[in-house]
Formats: structure tokens, sequence, C-alpha cells
């Protein structure tokens, strides 16, 4: 990231070096209103497609504000393969974990309900803004998907079975995360962090059956669900994915 520019903007369209383009009204407000931003002022865009460029400024009409894309300063960056599998919390403690979590990096968000989840409700627009947000703020280039909420049932099912399921139970008092994943080292996996009330007997038995899932234990306190989410997306990447390996991650997903 530019370190003498310090506003960087999210644009659906797939850009290129020396587009004009016109802001959506939401970032022509900012820009103008709250940045209080003139003509030739340099600010940073990212398409999640081909990557970051220096914008500048070309006009400031009333309502909107229209910029030319100068130069590629990066390429698209993707995170390590990893999806986070969480039940919805109030929605406060829903934003942060759906921020901090883009901010550490990931692939996508798969919402469920469980038979304890309180809250079953996901609004999939005010989650995408928080992830656009928490990338253009992180300097990343690339946004996470956000799946509909669905049960954890049909989500364990539709799960791909070369996909290992890190499933972090806070019954557990052994198999500590980070000694599994230094002895399984999952390079394609999916994290789930439970409810509020924990998993039930039935959800538990459900989980273990399956043949591609690594119960963990995240300690001997239980944490609350985004702090789970945060603690394991860390120790996977620290240890096994992005954070560790060197291989180039720039534009490849699968």
């Amino acid at each position: 990231m530019n370190k003498n520019i310090s506003i960087r903007l999210f644009c659906e369209v797939t850009l290129t070096v020396g587009d004009k383009i016109n802001l959506e009204p939401e970032q022509s407000h900012y820009l103008k209103n709250v940045m209080r931003c003139k003509i030739n002022e340099k600010i940073l865009v990212f398409d999640n497609c081909t990557g970051e460029y220096t914008a500048e400024i070309m006009h400031v009409h009333k309502r909107s504000i229209d910029i030319e894309v100068l130069e590629k300063t990066k390429s698209r960056y993707v995170p390590g393969d990893v999806w986070l599998i969480f039940c919805p919390l109030k929605k406060t403690r829903t934003d942060f974990l759906i921020e901090k979590s883009t901010e550490i990096g990931l692939r996508k968000f798969l919402p469920t309900f469980s038979n304890n989840t309180q809250t079953k409700i996901v609004s999939l627009n005010r989650s995408r803004r928080n992830i656009v947000e928490a990338v253009e703020q992180c300097g990343g280039t690339f946004i996470p998907e956000i799946l509909p909420i669905s049960s954890l049932a049909d989500v364990i099912e539709e799960l791909p079975e070369e996909r290992i399921l890190i499933f972090c139970d806070e019954s557990l008092e052994s198999r500590n995360i980070s000694e599994c994943l230094l002895l399984e080292r999952p390079a394609k996996v999916a994290i789930l962090v439970g409810p509020e009330g924990g998993f039930s007997d039935s959800e538990r038995k459900l989980l273990i059956a399956k043949k591609n899932v690594l119960p963990v234990s995240l300690g001997n306190r239980i944490l609350r669900a985004e702090t789970a989410a945060v603690v394991a997306l860390t120790m996977w990447h620290s240890m096994v994915g992005d954070w560790l390996k060197k291989e180039d991650h720039r534009n490849h997903e699968s």
C-alpha cells in the first residue's frame, strides 16, 4: 500500500490502466463530503480481479466523482485456502467476527445455524459491506465470499470431501490445535466455530462421524465464538497457511 495515499476504495468493475470511472454515489459522497478530496488528488482502487491501482480524481460533480486509473501498484493476492463456518451472533459481535476474520485472511464465510444458535439471521448486504470495508482498510486485494445461511447438517453434508473440517470443540481437553496442525498440516480447510451455547451432543456425534473432520481444542478456557474464530484462523495461517509458506497465491483460487 502506498504510504503517501491514505484513501483506498473497492471497485466492482474490472480495472485497467487508463480507465476513466464514474464512482458509485456512496463512494463519491465519502470522497467529496467526508474526506474533502479535490481534483488531482490521488487514491488507491482495487477490483478483486486484477489487483490494486493508483487513480487520480479528474472531476468533482455535484453527486458524483470521476477518476482515472493511472498505474498498477500490486497484483491480486488470494489468501490461503481456508473457509470459516460460523453461527450468527448478536449484530455487533457478528460484525467483529467478519471484520477481523477478513483482515486475517480467508476465502469464504459459511454462516450456519445449529440447535443452540440464538440468532438465525445474517444480513448478507451488511456482511458484505463489512467485508469490503475490512479489505479496504487492511490493504488486501481479495474479497471473501459469504454464502446464505443454512443448517449445520446441510453445510457439513455439502462440504467437499477433500477439505478438512477443523472442528473447534470446546468439550475437548486435549488435542491442542497447534499440535494437530503440526501433525496433519491440512492445506485446504474449513474452520468450524460454534454458537454461544456450544454444540449439542447430537451435533457433536454428527461431526465426529465425518471422515474429514479434525476435532481440536483451543485451550483450557471457553472462548467467545468471535474470539475462537480469530484464534483458529491465526493458528492455521501461522502454522500451515500463507503466513508460513513462500509460494505465490496471486490470482490463484480453487
